[in-house]
């Protein structure tokens, strides 16, 4: 199988793009940099520019799956540019292929988009899997909803299309735990708000094992890429302290502290989507972590 990713110099793609090689396909990916083109074999990058609606159509030569994970990360300042920069990079992917796809000739099967959990309203009593319709009406649910109307259109062009919702992807290096356990490594760790936001997250390698059966099995549809056991704030905190061998003896935050200090940006520590996933289990995919005590010892071993 030959893949082309977008995104994939993140820290997804990256791995990504590692696991498909190794399990002996090929791998074309698109930066928008030539300084980032680094080819080796099975791995050759090309050019694209989203905003202008270009791309180097050679990057679609003998590809039969694409994986989207391209967009401008949301750990920024949620200024009214970068907010525009985080909308606006996602759709411009997503339309640059299906522009690219519709109007050439390609073997292209199969596609599987990036979303996010973000997409479900904040609640901390609600449990939603894939067929719930409560969405948020914050900023980043509005993203999700357009990304996501954006990239189902590859249906009508019958590509075999799947929306990955991912949750908090745990990576000891990058992302959400990397940051917390900054601050909880120097004994500074304190519940965020009330500390009873759900926190829907998965292992890293689940994460890329996930993505991987999907193109293997030119799955379509609404995924909640979360692990089955999702956990309250205050509980993850306690178990990342233990792990890291550190008090958890600080005072909550309160919430509008967070506020003051993040404005909007605050709804990525203060949301609470409680998400379990029913497609995963349905086409076969078992979790490799299911708990996250035993998560984080995998992590930190």
């Amino acid at each position: 199988m030959k893949v082309l990713i977008t995104g994939a110099t993140g820290f997804i793609g990256t791995a990504l793009c590692s696991y498909l090689i190794k399990n002996n396909h090929s791998v074309h990916y698109l930066v928008t940099d030539a300084a980032d083109i680094k080819d080796k074999e099975n791995y050759k990058g090309f050019l694209w520019n989203p905003e202008k609606n270009e791309i180097d159509l050679n990057s679609l030569d003998q590809v039969d799956a694409i994986v989207n994970l391209a967009g401008h990360t949301i750990n920024c300042a949620w200024t009214e540019e970068n907010k525009n920069q985080i909308h606006n990079s996602r759709i411009n992917c997503s339309n640059t292929l299906f522009n690219a796809l519709q109007t050439n000739e390609h073997q292209v099967k199969s596609i599987v988009n990036a979303s996010a959990i973000g997409i479900y309203q904040s609640s901390e009593t609600a449990v939603y899997n894939e067929n719930s319709s409560d969405f948020g009406t914050d900023f980043l649910a509005e993203v999700c909803k357009d990304w996501e109307a954006a990239n189902l259109r590859f249906e009508g062009l019958v590509i075999k299309t799947a929306i990955t919702r991912f949750g908090l992807i745990l990576s000891k290096d990058h992302g959400v735990l990397h940051e917390l356990a900054k601050v909880v490594s120097k004994g500074l760790g304190a519940n965020l708000g009330n500390g009873k936001q759900w926190m829907s997250w998965v292992h890293f390698n689940d994460v890329i094992e996930i993505i991987y059966q999907l193109l293997k099995d030119r799955q379509s549809g609404i995924f909640n890429v979360v692990a089955p056991n999702a956990v309250k704030q205050n509980e993850f905190l306690k178990l990342l302290a233990a792990q890291l061998n550190k008090p958890l003896w600080l005072p909550n935050i309160p919430e509008f502290v967070i506020k003051f200090g993040l404005g909007k940006r605050s709804a990525l520590v203060l949301s609470s989507q409680h998400v379990q996933s029913i497609k995963l289990p349905e086409i076969g995919y078992q979790f490799r972590f299911t708990e996250l005590s035993s998560t984080l010892k995998d992590l930190y071993k």
